[in-house]
């Protein structure tokens, strides 16, 4: 729970969070000069919130990547010293 807590809590998140808000607000927001720009913005909010949601995604990914990959090196040393 405390990761969780403290994922949701992260910049990334917060600021993946506040350009999803964004686009959904530009989603639904009324009043608009013509047809066009109307398909024109909701197009565009809904690519925002797809390519927020992958760069989100896949920097998370990197992230944790990293993170098991340096606890893997860092155990396979300690075997290494234990064998000695």
């Amino acid at each position: 729970m405390k990761d969780f807590l403290t994922r949701i809590s992260s910049r990334k998140f917060l600021t993946a969070f506040a350009v999803e808000i964004a686009a959904v607000a530009a989603l639904f927001s009324p009043e608009r000069a013509s047809e066009f720009n109307d398909a024109a913005i909701r197009i565009a909010a809904i690519v925002t919130m797809a390519l927020t949601a992958l760069g989100y995604g896949c920097i998370e990914a990197s992230l944790d990547n990293s993170s098991s990959g340096s606890s893997t090196d860092e155990t396979a040393e300690e075997s290494q010293n234990d064998a000695q």
